[in-house]
């Protein structure tokens, strides 16, 4: 053998080398080949299948101030087909148009609006379509040719529950899953080998794996268990689409609140989304990796101030006002003196003739002119930085700077400053304005951003942009004249909402320390309160002096108390103090002013110890002959029925009734005027013993004396009377305030008079 030289050798080498390269090559080659022309089908498929996908969290809910669930996410289902699986076979084919009818007949009973034929229609179209897609898609060469293939078709745009969900599995015959036949058992056999992939026939209902074809897709949907109540200050939300950062995801539906509570915590009620890959196994998707799956995180709980009970109360005496006067809308708000904390907000708007809705929010989310209300702010202002006396007298007769009183400008003659705000006389408090802060007019502008009326509130509840702060003129604007002192110090030529004046009226009632409204108190995870927003500001030093402070609430209690007081006829009740305002404001309509009104009434109560600040307002309040009614008409009787409900339901606010326990004898007196159920259930109760039945049982001693009838009502009385013979005459309304006949005589003629008050 002859010797193979060096050169030969690497020579053998190389050409071995190049070779086995070329046969990698083309081992490689024939393998891409392979996975793009055999496999790449089955490969495509996969990959269109593997996605990452982000993972809705479910939504917080809003909770009343004694736990009552006023907001809450439910799930709601969009009923969708996958049409593919009718053209996969014969044996599918036969199945969808065998059951056709059924479904057709029971997606009618879910959506009346769609007749069954139309949904046949419809299902039959789509199909139809898809297999015209498929044969064009089947004939191509060029893959850039190729059309999606509209495999998913939406039944209907409307959602549907839980329960209509339930009852459709129960009633369609389509719920039942046709058994595979022996070729498609064995496809997927095989599937199960190659790619670890098991799929089990079972009834459709019972997994969200559909052989059929139909889809329920949950859509989370915000749901009110007391309806409107408060509707609008709970807010609303709707869907957005959220993608990652990276762009790798299809997107996921999720609620994004956009008015009301539901806007201004949605960063906290919205939670964190999940994420993770995720494969879709014939329409049901399923981690692939559970390990490096991240969970969504629920949205934290919110517990709001609301008072069920006392929203409900304001509601429905706002809604009979509003519609007794016609006004365009109305609002009113119930806060917590010492801390701020909103109790009822109502807001109701027209819609038509006679139809009220909460569709905005008026308290908080809407600026006008106060009107008369303001002049608390310039009275307050007048006291504190001047020496003015409540006694000092002023001329209010006839027009001042084109500024009159509201009965037909004449005015009210010499008043004292504290019967100018009591009769709410405009010339009056102009002229005072006028002659104080005209040549100051910043003492003015500068004593309401101390009053915190120029301020934004940063209330809770998702203000608009761009109506935070109220609309305040000061010297050097564009706006500012000789005109806007007196204008301002009467609630015009200024714009703000109900709610920053309430705040302003809580401060007065608050001894003068101004707090800051809120209406969300606690963010909770089950028990544990993860952000406690209670801590409000608080101012650390009051509005005014004392001296100022003690004269604004006696004016506040005489415009209320005093006859000559503009809400002595609505609002003045024996029962308890109340202290307030009337505002009418004429409305301004492009640029120019109105004959319309905004009628509105600001206090608090109790007065001597101020528990609750309320304001009431309505837009454009008519009488039936169309002229416009002031706000001692129109708001002030709305805050007296509001507080009467409120002071009969807090019995922390009721008085304690003062006196000493009489001897025996004198509560057997007593009680011999009351029916016996209610003795026996008082004495019962306190434990005083007594002989008294009442007066419906045998009369006690002679019945012929005169019995004590004080403060029996009419009806009581006349029972008394005339089981014992007596003639009886009466006047007045009410209960018996006063007998001709002293108790306890023996008449000569049986007749008697009755006092009622």
């Amino acid at each position: 053998m002859a010797t193979i030289t060096l050169r030969q050798n690497i020579y053998l080498r190389s050409l071995l080398v190049g070779v086995g390269l070329v046969l990698f090559s083309l081992g490689i080659a024939a393998r891409i080949v392979y996975v793009q022309q055999v496999e790449g089908p089955q490969w495509k498929e996969r990959a269109d299948n593997t996605r990452f996908r982000l993972i809705p969290a479910q939504r917080g809910n809003i909770f009343s101030s004694d736990g009552s669930l006023m907001v809450t996410s439910l799930p709601n289902y969009r009923v969708g087909i996958d049409l593919s699986t009718s053209v996969r076979s014969k044996s599918d084919s036969a199945h969808f148009f065998r059951n056709l009818d059924s479904l057709c007949f029971h997606l009618n009973r879910l959506f009346p609006d769609v007749s069954p034929q139309r949904f046949r229609l419809r299902l039959t179209t789509a199909r139809q379509n898809l297999l015209n897609i498929m044969a064009w898609n089947a004939a191509q060469t060029d893959t850039s040719q190729l059309r999606p293939e509209p495999r998913y078709l939406a039944l209907h745009g409307k959602t549907i529950s839980y329960e209509q969900k339930k009852w459709f599995f129960e009633a369609t015959r389509w719920a039942n899953l046709r058994r595979p036949t022996p070729a498609e058992r064995r496809y997927d056999d095989s599937l199960a080998r190659k790619d670890r992939f098991y799929f089990r026939w079972v009834r459709f209902d019972s997994t969200k794996t559909f052989r059929t074809g139909l889809n329920f897709e949950a859509f989370p949907q915000r749901v009110k268990p007391f309806g409107n109540t408060a509707s609008r200050l709970l807010g609303s939300v709707r869907d957005s689409v959220g993608r990652d950062s990276q762009l790798t995801s299809p997107g996921v539906v999720f609620m994004k609140g956009v008015t009301g509570i539901e806007r201004g915590f949605n960063q906290v009620l919205k939670g964190q989304q999940g994420h993770g890959w995720f494969e879709n196994l014939r329409g049901s998707w399923r981690p692939i990796d559970e390990d490096e799956q991240h969970d969504a995180v629920p949205g934290l709980d919110l517990y709001t101030t609301i008072d069920i009970n006392l929203q409900d109360i304001t509601e429905a005496a706002l809604l009979k006002a509003v519609k007794r006067y016609r006004a365009q809308y109305g609002t009113a708000i119930v806060m917590e003196t010492h801390t701020g904390q909103i109790k009822a907000i109502a807001n109701l708007k027209r819609i038509k003739d006679s139809t009220y809705a909460d569709v905005q929010n008026f308290a908080v989310d809407y600026r006008i002119a106060p009107g008369s209300t303001f002049k608390l702010a310039t009275m307050m202002a007048l006291f504190e930085k001047t020496k003015l006396s409540p006694h000092d007298k002023l001329q209010t007769t006839g027009e001042f700077m084109q500024i009159h009183d509201s009965n037909n400008g004449i005015g009210y003659g010499t008043l004292s400053v504290k019967e100018i705000f009591e009769r709410s006389s405009n010339t009056g408090i102009a002229r005072l304005a006028v002659r104080y802060f005209s040549t100051r007019p910043a003492l003015f502008v500068n004593a309401l951003d101390h009053y915190h009326l120029t301020d934004n509130l940063h209330f809770q509840a998702g203000v608009t942009p761009g109506n935070e702060r109220p609309i305040v003129h000061r010297p050097g604007d564009r706006y500012w004249s000789t005109r806007s002192i007196p204008s301002m110090s009467i609630g015009a030529e200024m714009q703000m909402s109900a709610l920053q004046l309430l705040a302003f009226y809580n401060a007065v009632a608050n001894n003068g320390y101004w707090v800051q409204p809120y209406v969300v108190a606690y963010a909770k995870r089950g028990e544990v309160v993860v952000q406690d927003y209670v801590q409000q500001h608080r101012d650390p030093e009051p509005l005014c002096s004392a001296r100022t402070l003690a004269i604004m609430k006696d004016m506040l209690e005489g415009v209320v108390s005093e006859k000559h007081g503009t809400a002595y006829k609505s609002v003045f009740t024996t029962q308890y103090r109340i202290a307030g305002k009337t505002g009418t404001a004429k409305k301004f309509i492009k640029g120019r002013q109105s004959n319309l009104y905004y009628s509105s009434f600001a206090g608090y109560f109790p007065a001597d110890n101020p528990k609750y600040t309320m304001l009431v307002g309505l837009d454009e309040p008519r009488h039936d002959d169309g002229s416009s009614v002031y706000g001692g008409t129109a708001a002030a009787p709305v805050f007296r029925e509001i507080a009467d409900k409120i002071h009969a339901l807090d019995v922390r606010i009721h008085q304690p009734l003062a006196g000493r326990a009489g001897s025996p004898a004198q509560w057997n007196t007593q009680l011999g005027n009351s029916h016996p159920t209610d003795v026996l259930s008082i004495v019962h109760g306190l434990g005083i013993r007594t002989s008294a039945s009442g007066w419906d049982d045998a009369p006690r001693g002679s019945t012929q004396k005169v019995p004590n009838l004080r403060g029996m009502s009419l009806r009581d009385a006349l029972y008394v009377l005339e089981n014992r013979g007596y003639s009886v005459s009466f006047s007045g309304k009410g209960k018996v305030y006063s007998q001709s006949l002293p108790v306890g005589v023996l008449p000569k003629e049986r007749r008697i008079s009755l006092e009622l008050r």
